[in-house]
């Protein structure tokens, strides 16, 4: 029998939601299959703004992963709403935190190329804090 604290460790995002907006199919799968591994229910992938809204009418969110370029198009109007309704994410990008607007200058940023574990293990941190 496993414990909280096991669970945890080795699924920590265990029976979350988590969407995924990344509009490069094989990254979009290297990190649906990470949030898979840590025990995640991934929503999406989303290629654009308009299939991520979407995908968050349809779905009860508990975290988020968002590239910020998406097919001539920004995740932000995406990350404003998150904010909003109070939902952790995490950018996963190629754009310089130099030039994201002040409001989300502040929200984790991993670089391209990156090492998912990092990436799940921040945004797991940001779940839990949420729940709390």
């Amino acid at each position: 029998m496993s414990t909280l604290l096991e669970n945890e460790t080795s699924h920590p995002l265990q029976s979350r939601k988590i969407l995924i907006v990344e509009d490069e199919a094989p990254i979009a799968l290297s990190l649906a299959a990470a949030v898979a591994h840590a025990g995640g229910t991934v929503v999406g992938p989303a290629s654009t703004v308009a299939a991520s809204f979407a995908l968050m009418a349809d779905h009860t969110l508990d975290g988020a992963l968002l590239d910020i370029r998406l097919r001539g198009e920004t995740s932000f109007p995406l990350a404003d709403v998150l904010s909003v309704l109070g939902i952790p994410f995490v950018f996963v990008s190629g754009l310089s935190s130099a030039l994201m607007p002040y409001t989300h200058r502040d929200r984790p940023l991993f670089d391209k190329p990156y090492d998912a574990r990092d990436v799940i293990a921040v945004l797991a941190r940001q779940v839990r804090q949420n729940r709390k």
